[in-house]
């Protein structure tokens, strides 16, 4: 459902057409325009550089030849398919990223009790205490036990940290309100 209150957020887009939304811009190197990316990709760079507003409204400003009556409630169409569709993803990617540390974790697990066996092993042994504390008692056997479960827990906790915020940013996109104008 679109949210239809004030918005505590308002971003404006100046478009040549509707398409534009979703379509980068060309440049035009005689009238001195760069190319702009699309901008559904501008709202979401903005959002992405601060904390996300409770409520979103895009002003879409159309040359004057573009606007139409129901233009605003086909955007806002195109963009709740836009934006779910990049939620289904985000969230398969969050899923994958799931099996992937879980997957991980039982290395990660059987390499930390190898090598906490191993020091363990070490430590309990006549070998001089420089070889001991080198390889057993917090040495390299017990940081070579903690880098074998690194990735499972980073696979597990920070990796998903973006997509989670892609979500996030796209939920804000999919019920802002959208207001479409002429160009003065």
């Amino acid at each position: 459902m679109r949210n239809r209150s004030g918005p505590s957020c308002e971003l404006k887009l100046d478009l040549q057409d509707a398409d534009e939304l979703f379509v980068a811009r060309d440049p035009d190197v005689a009238s001195g325009m760069p190319g702009l990316p699309s901008g559904v990709d501008r709202i979401r760079e903005q959002l992405d550089a601060r904390s996300l507003p409770g409520s979103l409204a895009a002003v879409i400003v159309l040359p004057p030849a573009e606007v139409k009556s129901d233009l605003a409630d086909d955007i806002g169409r195109a963009l709740e398919r836009y934006c779910e569709m990049g939620i289904s993803k985000a969230e398969s990617e969050i899923r994958l990223l799931r099996r992937e540390g879980v997957r991980t974790m039982a290395i990660g697990l059987s390499l930390f009790a190898v090598f906490v066996i191993l020091a363990e092993t070490i430590v309990r042994t006549g070998l001089p205490q420089a070889v001991k504390d080198f390889l057993g008692s917090d040495g390299l056997f017990l940081v070579v036990g903690w880098v074998g479960l690194w990735y499972p827990i980073e696979t597990l906790i920070y990796t998903p940290r973006p997509h989670r915020r892609e979500i996030a940013i796209l939920q804000v996109i999919r019920t802002m309100r959208v207001d479409v104008r002429e160009e003065v």
